[in-house]
């Protein structure tokens, strides 16, 4: 019994070693980011305050999480963005949910706080 114990180690260890089976800290790293990442809690819209997107380049606007590997649309610097809450994701970085205007269509999502500029009749308010 504690010879087979022992191969069994053995054969664990050779496999790890050549990748063969991934360990929880491994498949946490590694694993489809995008699949859990590009989604966000309910949030509802309790701030009713505005932000000016930084100016100079264009601004990603991400609908389906606040993490910088979602999909992004993207709308012109300067551009106004009415705020609905803000949120810490999982990496601890602050982001914005609300909507811009752009091309004559309405365009929701996560901006994360480096890319705007002023917040103004703000309330400060957290998703939720």
């Amino acid at each position: 019994m504690q010879i087979r114990t022992l191969l069994a180690g053995v054969t664990m260890g050779a496999a790890l070693l050549a990748g063969g089976i991934t360990t929880p800290a491994q498949a946490a790293t590694t694993g489809p980011a995008n699949s859990l990442a590009c989604y966000s809690e309910s949030w509802r819209p309790y701030d009713g305050g505005y932000a000016t997107l930084v100016t100079g380049k264009n601004i990603p606007i991400r609908a389906t999480g606040p993490y910088a590997d979602c999909a992004p649309t993207y709308v012109p610097g300067g551009t106004e963005f009415s705020l609905d809450c803000k949120d810490y994701n999982d990496l601890g970085n602050l982001w914005y949910h609300g909507s811009a205007w752009y091309n004559g269509r309405e365009i929701s999502g996560w901006v994360y706080s480096g890319n705007i500029q002023k917040i103004y009749e703000s309330n400060g308010a957290w998703c939720t």
